[in-house]
């Protein structure tokens, strides 16, 4: 577990050394549980019937159809500790809502996030913002430590209770025993290095969990196979220009906001979305 971050947002150096150790570093009180609240409160109003028609997934790169969310990946609070690990000058690449209903079989196997993007080099790390409260209950993440030095090799198994696109899945044998179970209260924050082994059980509750999956890269990374992803500065400047970049949503759900949306994920949808 990890000590508080710094007044200023910066991580303490043994907090850095946590998670270049482990792989991930958690829990990070970032935002407020009242602004959970919000959130969760905004996304449990949808689909809207609107969203419903709308062809590409709402709950990828949702930041583009929501400025509550596009704000959350830009604000200091957050990109200060990110900076502390990728340096100043950051994107976000994608942003994924994971909503689990009440007694939900809905899983997530064994997988790293960059398993299907052609990126190098991997200055990628994902902030997972709890804006309900995550428990081994309602199916928390669960971490393998310091297990994130290489890329594994994957398979896929797709399944209707796997919430991966295609079913990703490590096709080695991770040590459940010593899986990390990731605990957070409304408004903490885990951090995960791309290459970290993670997944997530069921939610057993009576009540529905929802997190957030920010994917934050230093501007240096470069794409160098797939479909083209676009990206949003969220902190400084990008001195490279290796991504077309994105500009944030108007209003929420905007004819504007939607046919953005559908640009930035059209050129994956030949993939089931899976590459960005």
């Amino acid at each position: 577990m990890s000590a508080p971050t710094l007044p200023d947002g910066a991580l303490a150096p043994e907090q850095v050394a946590a998670y270049e150790r482990d792989g991930f570093l958690f829990p990070l009180r970032v935002f407020t549980a009242a602004e959970a609240a919000r959130w969760a409160a905004e996304i449990a109003a949808l689909p809207t019937p609107e969203l419903r028609r709308h062809p590409a997934p709402w709950v990828q790169k949702a930041y583009l159809l929501l400025p509550s969310l596009d704000a959350l990946t830009r604000d200091p609070r957050l990109t200060g500790p990110v900076a502390s690990i990728l340096g100043e000058d950051l994107l976000v690449l994608s942003a994924d809502l994971f909503i689990k209903p009440p007694a939900s079989r809905k899983r997530i196997t064994w997988h790293q996030d960059v398993n299907y993007w052609g990126l190098e080099p991997l200055r990628i790390l994902t902030a997972w913002v709890a804006f309900t409260e995550a428990t081994p209950e309602n199916g928390c993440m669960r971490y393998a430590a310091g297990a994130h030095r290489e890329r594994l090799r994957h398979i896929e198994h797709k399944t209707a209770d796997n919430m991966l696109s295609k079913g990703q899945e490590i096709a080695v044998e991770i040590d459940e025993a010593r899986a990390v179970a990731v605990a957070l209260a409304p408004g903490e924050v885990a951090f995960h290095h791309g290459l970290a082994p993670h997944a997530s059980g069921p939610n057993l509750t009576d009540r529905t969990r929802i997190g957030f999956a920010i994917r934050y890269a230093a501007t240096q990374v470069r794409q160098t196979s797939g479909p083209a992803i676009t990206a949003r500065l969220a902190r400084g400047t990008d001195r490279f220009g290796h991504f077309a970049l994105e500009e944030g949503p108007d209003a929420p759900l905007s004819p504007a906001a939607l046919a953005a949306h559908r640009r930035a994920l059209d050129p994956h949808a030949a993939y089931s979305y899976s590459t960005v």
